[in-house]
């Protein structure tokens, strides 16, 4: 295997420097093969330029003890000062060769066409609940059981997806997952139709396929997409899960009309036939990393102090699973991380809320007939997939043009994104009141929806917010902590589309209530989120794992 060695010395003019107090720079030098992958040594200097200390790179010093895990520290940059991409291996999907320089706009497309079949597979049940129920003689707890059965998968295997991306690539994980969830749509008539427990599990699965989506989508944009484009592609690839869910409020009214409920189904799960043809053949260039140029010295100092400090503290360990938990563990502790878990389950609870309960919304509370519906469920998501891509593309310039530093945008984005539709909520709680006769008039029923629309397209703006700081602060284990923060905004549907079941049936269809509820997580959501976003990557993150 033919390789290049590749020799960096600090700061470096090669004679001492004046000052012995000076901390050792620790500059690593490794081989690469015509593929990027690791095949040599690692290699320590000081910045007196003393001579390098050689060791061979699975058995690397940490603090004085034996590295077993084979752990990769840092990267090397190339002759532009570019790192090179963040793996040992060439993974599944990777361009080697031809020119790959619009590659990422490939993968933008072919990844938002999966979360926009994703969404459509998990929003139709949203408005096909209504005759379900009907058939099947549920009440509002029943409904709101079958509607949250989806997020128990879907909660078990964020991580599992996230961390099987980072280490392996997104692409067959992504791949596993749209087949996996599209033939759980597709059998959810036959599962209903042999009881509850057999609907339940379809529903589960369903969750399941859908968990790896978004983790293996974001540890694609983190290796194959540059930097300069990230918020672009992920406010694109989010946008794509508002389109997916207002097709499918706007086409399963049409097809529970044609052909009954089961009909949205069998339409929605053959999807995925359109999609796989298309994503097998896909390769994507591999990205350099992040430019070790764009930070100040004294602040790339201290995270190499602070990354240092923690592979010291790290106790050795040769089992597979505990360095994995341990790898989590370490990001996971981190504020920069515990913002995004507490972002993402806030958001969520409103979000996930809203998306499962707002056919019934507009057809018990506003009196919507199930053949107007789409005029009413379509519109926000279509404003909020609108204002999503725009947000992404907003952000990214004024980062590019130095208008405003990146922690200022994810704050001011987050926070636009949160309190605004949690003010409209509640404005639309007040305007859907019913009337002495219950009813509420039609003045109230547009305005009540405008409101809803409004706060939904205000929700988008979190997309250069929260959907994309996992990139800013853990750029090799994006898949992962982007999977952590998802993991949290899953626990928030568990709880929330049941709970606002459980408030409208013990309130009298108190919708008041429930988006009062709403709204408050939503501003306390906002307030830790701003305390805590971080803009740089943390330590843990230049821990890195290689794949044997």
């Amino acid at each position: 295997m033919l390789g290049v060695r590749l020799l960096v010395v600090g700061p470096a003019t090669g004679t001492p420097h004046a000052s012995v107090r000076s901390p050792p720079a620790r500059v690593h030098a490794r081989t690469f093969d015509t593929y990027g992958r690791v095949a040599g040594r690692s290699a320590c200097f000081s910045r007196a330029g003393v001579a390098p200390r050689s060791f061979p790179r699975r058995t690397a010093s940490l603090g004085g003890r034996r590295n077993p895990r084979g752990v990769a520290f840092g990267a090397v940059p190339d002759e532009r000062g570019l790192a090179p991409p963040d793996t040992a291996t060439t993974r599944p999907g990777d361009r080697t060769d031809g020119d790959g320089s619009s590659d990422w706009i490939t993968l933008t497309a072919l990844a938002a066409a999966a979360i926009f079949v994703c969404y459509a597979d998990r929003s139709n049940i949203s408005t096909a609940i209504i005759p379900m129920a009907e058939a099947f003689s549920w009440d509002k707890i029943a409904e709101g059981g079958v509607l949250s059965a989806f997020f128990y998968g879907y909660a078990l295997t964020q991580i599992v997806g996230g961390r099987a991306a980072d280490r392996f690539g997104g692409k067959n994980v992504l791949l596993f997952g749209v087949v996996a969830w599209s033939l759980a749509t597709f059998f959810t008539p036959a599962a209903a139709a042999a009881g509850t427990a057999p609907l339940l599990l379809a529903r589960v699965s369903l969750g399941a396929g859908e968990g790896v989506a978004f983790p293996a989508v974001h540890a694609l944009i983190a290796r194959h997409v540059p930097l300069e484009r990230r918020t672009t592609a992920v406010a694109t690839v989010t946008a794509a899960s508002y389109a997916g869910a207002a097709f499918a409020f706007g086409a399963t009214p049409r097809l529970v009309l044609a052909g009954g409920w089961e009909a949205a189904f069998y339409a929605f799960g053959a999807a995925a036939l359109l999609w796989v043809p298309l994503w097998v053949p896909a390769r994507f260039q591999v990205v350099p990393s992040r430019n070790s140029r764009h930070k100040s010295a004294p602040r790339r100092r201290a995270r190499d102090d602070a990354s240092d400090s923690l592979r010291a503290s790290e106790k050795p360990f040769d089992d597979e699973r505990v360095g994995a938990l341990r790898e989590w563990w370490a990001l996971a502790k981190t504020r920069e991380v515990r913002a995004i878990c507490a972002a993402q389950f806030a958001q969520s609870w409103g979000s996930y809320g809203l998306l499962s309960w707002l056919p019934t919304y507009f057809d018990e509370a506003l009196g919507v007939s199930l053949v107007d519906l789409p005029a009413f469920t379509v519109l926000p998501y279509f404003i909020q997939g609108v204002v999503g891509v725009l947000s992404g593309a907003c952000a990214d310039r004024i980062i590019a043009e130095k208008k405003a530093t990146t922690l200022f945008v994810r704050r001011a984005f987050q926070a636009a994104g949160m309190v605004g539709p949690a003010v409209c909520l509640l404005a639309a709680a007040w305007l859907g009141r019913g009337g002495v006769d219950g009813r509420v008039a039609d003045a109230n029923v547009f305005a009540a929806a405008a409101c809803v629309d409004v706060g939904l397209a205000l929700s988008a703006l979190t997309l250069a917010g929260v959907s994309v700081s996992h990139l800013d602060v853990a750029p090799k284990h994006a898949g992962l902590v982007f999977a952590t923060g998802n993991t949290c905004a899953t626990i928030a549907g568990l709880v929330a589309v049941p709970v606002s079941g459980l408030i409208l049936e013990r309130t009298n269809q108190n919708w008041s209530l429930v988006f009062g509820v709403i709204a408050a997580v939503f501003v306390l959501g906002a307030a830790v989120w701003c305390a805590w976003v971080g803009d740089e990557p943390v330590a843990a993150d230049d821990v890195v794992k290689e794949t044997r």
